[in-house]
């Protein structure tokens, strides 16, 4: 427990000594979108001719990494593949099929409309048992992310409709979610994002249906961004003994 707490407080500290140079994708000073709210997708890209390379670092020694790239304006596709046992002892337990990214944004952002997205994803969230995440994957989606200006930086409201496909055809439902991201100086972001779960049946999995999750999204060397993710804020998980802490690192950049 107290190697956990000094990681935590190297990561803040190192956090503050690079942040004078840091350009990711948190801060007013952003370089890039954001393209995750905390685990649902908002309508944020990376540009032509840019990949990006994720890693989530969760409980029982889990770690999901995913690659994306953009061969084309407005388009991304990528794969990712995790599990669980990945870091420390015991055997892994990796995710059954890697996961498939592709989405296409149709619309920009204007001063009267938000930015819309479409797109397919099916990489779940969090630690992966009984085949499947913790958070199903989103599956066919459609974003929407608007950003606003005022006294305290920029502020983006995302949210979306998907439709996942791991769920039994039976069971399948369309499913919202929706968040806010507010930026924190130069260099970090707030972020909270509700998933009401309308296709989660599961009860082996969630005793009671919606994730409220945040997250502290801050950059520490340019094109590097690292985030510090509380799940499940509300305790809905079956056996959840408080909120559940993860990491995600990000590094963008171009061909």
């Amino acid at each position: 427990m107290m190697y956990g707490k000094n990681l935590f407080i190297l990561i803040v500290f190192f956090a503050g000594w690079f942040s004078v140079y840091a350009q990711g994708s948190s801060g007013s000073r952003a370089r890039y979108e954001s393209r995750y709210i905390v685990d649902m997708p908002t309508a944020g890209i990376i540009p032509k001719g840019a990949y990006s390379v994720n890693a989530d670092i969760f409980e029982n020694g889990g770690i999901m990494t995913e690659i994306e790239a953009s061969p084309f304006s407005y388009f991304n596709m990528g794969i990712s593949f995790g599990g669980n046992n990945i870091i420390g002892g015991g055997n892994i337990s990796w995710q059954s099929l890697p996961g498939l990214l592709l989405k296409i944004r149709i619309f920009d952002e204007s001063k009267a409309m938000p930015a819309i997205l479409l797109g397919f994803d099916s990489q779940g969230r969090g630690a992966y048992s009984a085949k499947r995440f913790q958070t199903m994957s989103p599956g066919i989606y459609a974003s929407l992310s608007k950003n606003y200006s005022w006294l305290l930086g920029y502020i983006a409201l995302h949210g979306g409709l998907n439709y996942s496909l791991e769920p039994l055809p039976v069971n399948r439902i369309p499913n919202i979610y929706f968040g806010i991201e507010q930026t924190i100086g130069k260099y970090a972001s707030l972020n909270l994002e509700f998933n009401t779960n309308l296709d989660e049946k599961n009860h082996t999995i969630m005793k009671e249906r919606g994730l409220f999750n945040a997250s502290f999204r801050f950059s520490i060397i340019p094109d590097f961004t690292i985030e510090l993710l509380g799940r499940d804020l509300m305790s809905h998980y079956v056996g959840s003994n408080g909120f559940i802490r993860t990491i995600r690192l990000e590094y963008i950049g171009k061909f």
